[in-house]
């Protein structure tokens, strides 16, 4: 779906020239569109003319449409017309009424105060579906410096969420797991796993719907985003002293172990210069292992070789995909490795991680419960007993501090760290802690159930699956308001770190993202191909360096 216009050479040369007897300059299969500058900077409508040529190419690459969308893009500066003139804006679509679509940050002073420029420069012969204005960061070079390594993704990502809100594109990949009314009940998910005919024929559906999303991604093409320096700003270097000072895997007495074992081996030559931070996998063990080699984090055998590295898996090691136990196991192990051959492994819980203890498994796939050994089999794995239930309820944390950065699977809120009377990470920690030691195995959980028992892992407010850290979606999807960031903040003032990184909430074309001035990055990029792309990528945050990158990895 190449660009076919002659007139591209000439355009990128000499600067867009748009003829009245040319109804659009650049034309894909599924785009079409043409390009002026209303307000020029130092020669940055030439620059962005050619990165909006790679974007849209990209774009329609992904899609298929039946009718062509058209539209008409200029380059202005927008910072005149801002609404918060902290916050710089990339791009703003405007819909036919020059009203800005934006759903995520609502920046742009509505109706758009340059129209007559812009209703001066179409034709009218053209029927324009939306108009595109880009910035030319006139009030900010130093932003769009930041930018230039991947503009082009950046344009990707502010076109395609307006036009969902339009309803004029559909996300190749957003399909949904139907899921019954009442399957999240204990009255409905306790007697069921009684029934092993119910319980194949969700595991069935599962497995089909993964198959569904593999073969729908198959026919799409992924979008191969080029490594983004996020930030270059002041990371704490004294890793080492921030994580022994900061970060406590708390359990209780007799399951305490020495705080500084992890420290040991990394004194003397094995310096921590690295973060690495991973998304939510669901059950993807190819896509995990590619990732942690890309990030020579393991070998070619799967053996831990990130001796100057910590790795922060998020949550939501399980459920959706086909190899859960494969992924705990592996995981398990390179903690352990790391321990002997330096470096540290961390793995955060994600509601996931708690749905399977409670027993709701509804997500887990036929080919999990035949790895398992059956429903049987999960539930004693996950059991206080078993080797990934020990792991669940001893070593995961819901939230950990590493460096000067924060790390929780969803979000997490000033409120909920207030829920404990010290008010402090290590306080959250130790009060999930508490309840995940004291929760019996599934069986148990039923028995308890069958006197009328509800027991806390159910109804505490640090599993709360609306609101709560494991479950909350108020920062990545929230609007980008003075109001929200400054809720964010307040989280990062109370547990004295710089920004927050959380999963959860699935990132669409599998593009990292940020929010608040990059004091909030969100890494779920729906890694696993059950639930959506199948792509590539992770965080990497060298503290040598103070550099924090999004790293992707090209292909399916």
């Amino acid at each position: 779906m190449k660009f076919q216009n002659i007139l591209l050479l000439t355009s990128l040369a000499l600067g867009s020239v748009i003829s009245e007897n040319i109804d659009y300059a650049y034309t894909t299969d599924d785009l079409k569109y043409n390009f002026k500058c209303l307000e020029d900077n130092k020669g940055v409508c030439k620059y962005l003319e050619k990165e909006l040529y790679e974007a849209i190419n990209g774009l329609s690459e992904i899609h298929n449409l039946e009718t062509p969308l058209k539209f008409e893009a200029f380059v202005d500066d927008l910072s005149k017309y801002r609404l918060y003139p902290s916050r710089e804006v990339v791009a703003v679509v405007l819909n036919k009424e020059f009203v800005p679509l934006s759903t995520k940050d609502k920046n742009i002073i509505s109706p758009y105060p340059n129209s007559e420029a812009i209703l001066a420069n179409i034709s009218k012969e053209n029927e324009n579906d939306f108009y595109l204005v880009l910035n030319n960061f006139k009030s900010n070079e130093s932003y769009l410096d930041s930018l230039r390594e991947d503009f082009d993704s950046s344009i990707v990502m502010e076109i395609t969420e307006e036009l969902k809100s339009l309803g004029l594109i559909g996300y190749p990949y957003g399909q949904s797991l139907f899921i019954p009314k009442g399957e999240f009940k204990k009255e409905f998910f306790f007697p069921k796993r009684r029934e092993p005919e119910r319980m194949d024929a969700t595991a069935k559906n599962v497995t089909e719907f993964c198959n569904d999303m593999v073969n729908l991604e198959k026919s799409h093409t992924l979008i191969n985003w080029e490594d983004t320096l996020i930030s270059k700003e002041s990371i704490t270097t004294k890793v080492r002293r921030a994580v022994k000072k900061l970060v406590k895997c708390y359990v209780p007495k007799k399951y305490m172990k020495n705080e500084d074992d992890e420290l040991k081996n990394n004194e003397g030559e094995n310096e921590l210069n690295r973060i690495i931070a991973v998304g939510d996998i669901h059950g993807d063990y190819e896509h995990l292992i590619a990732i942690l080699r890309h990030a020579k984090l393991i070998d070619e055998e799967n053996n831990w070789i990130g001796k100057d590295s910590i790795l922060v898996q998020v949550g939501d090691l399980n459920q959706r995909g086909n190899e859960t136990p494969k992924i705990y196991n592996t995981m398990i192990d390179l903690r352990e490795q790391a321990k002997e051959k330096g470096g540290i492994v961390y793995m955060l819980l994600g509601n996931h991680e708690i749905l399977e203890i409670q027993g709701n498994h509804f997500y887990t796939s036929m080919s999990d419960y035949e790895l398992y050994g059956g429903v049987e089999g999960l539930e004693e794995a996950f059991s206080p007993e078993g080797r990934i239930g020990q792991f669940v309820r001893q070593e995961m944390n819901v939230t950990m501090v590493v460096g000067d950065s924060l790390f929780v699977h969803a979000s997490l809120t000033p409120e909920y760290l207030a829920i404990t009377e010290g008010g402090t990470v290590d306080d959250l920690n130790a009060h999930a802690r508490e309840i995940l030691l004291d929760t019996p195995s599934v069986e148990g959980l039923y028995e308890l159930y069958l006197q009328g028992v509800n027991h806390t892992v159910y109804n505490d407010p640090v599993f709360n699956p609306d609101d709560g850290p494991l479950g909350t979606r108020i920062f990545a999807n929230g609007e980008e308001t003075d109001e929200m960031c400054s809720k964010l903040e307040k989280t990062l003032e109370l547990t004295n770190t710089k920004r927050m990184i959380v999963g959860h909430t699935v990132q669409t074309y599998g593009k990292i993202r940020t929010k608040c001035n990059n004091k909030l990055i969100l890494i779920d990029i729906g890694i696993s191909r059950c639930i959506g792309g199948g792509y590539y990528g992770y965080l990497e945050m060298l503290t040598d360096k103070k550099e924090i990158w999004a790293r992707y990895l090209g292909g399916n």
